[in-house]
Parts: structure tokens; C-alpha cells; sequence
């Protein structure tokens, strides 16, 4: 009978060499060859890559964005980039639309997406403006009905 402890070692020792051929094959980072000045320009370009590819990852796997329904008309706002302080969109988004933060985090970590359906003209160009102002990228698409 074989021991639980010694076949989850050798699996994870197995993970541990995909891994490590996968760093080499992809992201041209060689784990054996690391030199102590040039490792932390290394791992943090690392690092960004992986973050990066986990949300674009986790994009694909659990869907689309919250939309948030108005029902005052017949445009839609999406946005397309948040720009540099993502943290500042959400909290204009969190005061403009009324939402909680998970929602926010939501819409931002899913940009571009549509968050905004059936607002009037009015509404979409104040959204849009107070959006920009704090550098989110927005268009304004008009629905037909």
C-alpha cells in the first residue's frame, strides 16, 4: 500500500519541474542561472507577467463584469481603459452610481466592458465627463430600440 504523504510529494516535486520549464519556455526566466543583482528586475517582471496573465485567465473562466440598469433611456456607457489610478475610478464609480465596492473592483478589473445600459443622454455625458476627469477611457454607445 502506498503512503499519501509520499505520493503527494512526488506530485508536488513534479509541479515544481513543470513549473520551472514552463518559467524556461515562456517567459524566458531561467531559475538556475539567477545572479543576485539582476534577480529582483527579474521577479518583478515576473511577477507583473504572472498577475497579468491570471486576470486575463480569470477573465475568461468566470465571465463579464456587473451591468447596472437605469431604465431613463436608451444609451449604454462602456469603458475601455481605467488609466493609471484605478482606485480613483472605482470610487467615482462607487459615488456616481450608488454601488458597493465589490461591484466597482468588478467593473474595473473587467475593463473594457459595459457597466452602464438604459441611461439618457444627459446622464451618460455626466457619467462619461466625471469618468475621464479621473482618466477612465468611456464611450457612449446608443442603443436601438
Amino acid at each position: 500500500m502506498i503512503d499519501l504523504r509520499f505520493l503527494f510529494a512526488g506530485i508536488a516535486i513534479m509541479l515544481i519541474i513543470i513549473v520551472r520549464e514552463l518559467l524556461k519556455k515562456y517567459y524566458n526566466f531561467d531559475m538556475d542561472n539567477l545572479e543576485v543583482d539582476k534577480s529582483c528586475k527579474k521577479w518583478r517582471r515576473f511577477i507583473k507577467i504572472m498577475i497579468t496573465n491570471f486576470l486575463n485567465f480569470k477573465k475568461q473562466i468566470f465571465g463579464k463584469a456587473p451591468i447596472i440598469e437605469k431604465n431613463t433611456g436608451t444609451n449604454s456607457l462602456i469603458i475601455l481603459e481605467t488609466g493609471e489610478n484605478k482606485a480613483t475610478v472605482m470610487a467615482t464609480l462607487r459615488q456616481i452610481l450608488e454601488i458597493d465596492y465589490k461591484t466597482a473592483k468588478e467593473i474595473v478589473e473587467f475593463a473594457p466592458c459595459k457597466f452602464l445600459v438604459n441611461i439618457s443622454d444627459k446622464e451618460a455625458e455626466l457619467t462619461k465627463k466625471a469618468l475621464e476627469f479621473v482618466g477612465a477611457k468611456i464611450e457612449i454607445r446608443r442603443d436601438k430600440n
